[in-house]
């Protein structure tokens, strides 16, 4: 039985849990495990500098999105070939596992470590001309990034309502502006509100933003939002059910290999990465889920 090398983020937004409680619920279901408690991204990779061997360990983040696409970033970094994660969830947004029908209940998902079922998938790089991180779910160009560069200026006391707040008070200025971006096999250059360039199919709290990803393809689903503020309002509300993509407006596209040309906000998993211009590119199968 591999050990789990588990992750618990201290300054998730989520639920706040102990270290005794996390003890608790692995050995309830007997499961060898070491937490560590963390603070920043770069304990991750010191921590994972101990723990490298992946027939002998399980990488397990406790949080939400920008919780396991960090220890995925961190694992791919230190050029770990396929590790089995696991994720449970304590967030303030645990979409990701909504792709996979996992509860969101952390007592509930905790059932899904046992057995040996994992499931090989795709990651994805983006990278700008002064950083790059991996990604496990969504990526977004434009106004609903730049909401969540705001959020993150909030003060601590807003943590939990730091994204509607944030959604709010950046939708009254908001507009569509020029985007460029490029694949393999298509060019856009127009104006365009916001885009979602999809591994999963969830984000935003249980919106169903990109129905049709499989996250073993190779493959990126491309949403761009051809619309106004105004309209754009309205398919964010459709999309809560993925109803939004029969809009002849939402043009959706398929790519492993995507550049975005111009200079909007972009966010990776909930978290802001920077600005553009960047490039997107997927590393296929190079994980394995716990499922």
């Amino acid at each position: 039985m591999k050990e789990f090398i588990v992750f618990y983020n201290v300054n998730s937004r989520g639920r706040n849990l102990t270290q005794d409680y996390i003890e608790s619920l692995f050995r309830k279901h007997e499961l060898s495990c070491k937490i560590f408690m963390t603070k920043s991204i770069s304990e991750l990779g010191e921590i994972i500098d101990q723990f490298t061997d992946t027939k002998k360990y399980i990488y397990c983040a406790i949080g939400g999105d920008g919780t396991i696409s960090s220890l995925i970033d961190s694992l791919l970094n230190k050029g770990l070939v396929q590790p089995i994660v696991a994720c449970l969830p304590s967030g303030s947004g645990s979409d990701f596992l909504r792709t996979f029908a996992i509860p969101q209940n952390i007592e509930k998902a905790m059932e899904h470590l046992k057995g040996d079922s994992v499931y090989l998938i795709d990651t994805a790089l983006v990278s700008s001309e002064f950083r790059s991180k991996h990604f496990i779910n969504v990526l977004n160009f434009g106004f609903l990034a730049d909401t969540v560069e705001l959020s993150e200026k909030l003060p601590k006391l807003f943590r939990r309502f730091r994204y509607p707040i944030s959604f709010w008070v950046k939708l009254l200025p908001a507009k569509s502006s020029q985007m460029n971006l490029q694949t393999h096999n298509y060019e856009f250059s127009s104006h365009a509100f916001v885009v979602s360039i999809c591994n999963g199919q969830f984000f935003g709290g249980g919106w169903n933003i990109s129905p049709k990803s499989s996250l073993q393809d190779g493959l990126l689903n491309i949403q761009i939002f051809k619309v106004t503020k105004r309209k754009a309002m309205k398919l964010f509300f459709q999309a809560k059910k993925g109803l939004h993509l029969t809009d002849p407006d939402v043009l959706l596209k398929r790519s492993g290999n995507i550049k975005l040309l111009t200079t909007q906000s972009i966010e990776i998993d909930g978290d802001y990465f920077d600005k553009g211009p960047a490039e997107i590119f997927v590393k296929k199968h190079s994980i394995q889920l716990k499922i």
